[in-house]
């Protein structure tokens, strides 16, 4: 008979200090994203004129930073836990990016403040799967971890 795998202990300090790394990561990211998925939208439609008063990226980003201080350690501790720290981010503010600009011009008929936030998160979550398949066939070519 063989012997039972053992079971992998985390400190719960550690634990703690890894979501709220990633909540902090998650924030500073998420707000780049938001106000950059407007910023860009916002260039399309009136050029260098619409970025005049940055105040108007505030409110995007404050949103992108508090879904992304929830979002980030969600999909990290999920998904995304054997993906490299920098590719996770990276990837994760591109989807969430092109998420929010195709949800500016998608003529999906609701609510045009709420219409590209929803698909800014579908960017995010698209982008998590993506990362997340991505390295688990990484590992199988590797012989790794699944």
């Amino acid at each position: 008979m063989s012997e039972p795998t053992a079971v992998t202990r985390y400190s719960p300090a550690r634990v703690v200090g890894v979501t709220l790394g990633l909540s902090a990561a998650g924030a500073v990211f998420g707000g780049v994203a938001g106000a950059t998925a407007l910023g860009v939208a916002l260039f399309i439609d009136d050029g260098l004129a619409a970025l005049k008063e940055l105040s108007v990226v505030l409110v995007p980003g404050v949103i992108g930073a508090v879904l992304g201080a929830v979002c980030a350690p969600l999909a990290g501790w999920l998904l995304l836990r054997r993906v490299p720290l920098g590719r996770v981010f990276g990837g994760l503010r591109l989807g969430t990016i092109l998420g929010g600009i195709a949800g500016w011009y998608l003529p999906l008929g609701f609510d045009p403040i709420n219409q590209p936030i929803a698909t800014a998160a579908v960017g995010f979550l698209v982008a998590a799967v993506v990362l997340h398949v991505r390295q688990r066939r990484q590992d199988k070519l590797k012989g790794g971890a699944t």
